[in-house]
């Protein structure tokens, strides 16, 4: 794993978790209260990890990069317009 640079402020505490990014990379480091610690790119799967204590699983689940994507971006973020969701209606 990665070494991540020490925050200058930390909770303490023995039910404590915590979830940090990797400086130069698109991942994440989660660390549990039981003192378990994982690497996985998904905010969402990192947090599954966390809250299945103390059964967590040896890894940390990751998205299918295949899947279809099951929302639409919002409106700022379109980079095609065909992705935008909703009816077009021609300015007037």
């Amino acid at each position: 794993m990665t070494e991540t640079v020490a925050p200058t402020r930390v909770l303490d505490g023995d039910r404590v978790t915590r979830v940090a990014w990797l400086p130069g990379s698109d991942r994440l480091l989660g660390e549990c209260s039981c003192g378990a610690r994982a690497e996985g790119g998904d905010p969402i799967g990192m947090w599954e990890w966390l809250l299945a204590h103390p059964d967590h699983p040896a890894r940390v689940a990751e998205p299918d990069a295949g899947a279809p994507v099951d929302h639409v971006p919002p409106p700022h973020r379109v980079l095609r317009p065909e992705q935008a969701a909703g009816p077009r209606t021609p300015l007037r």
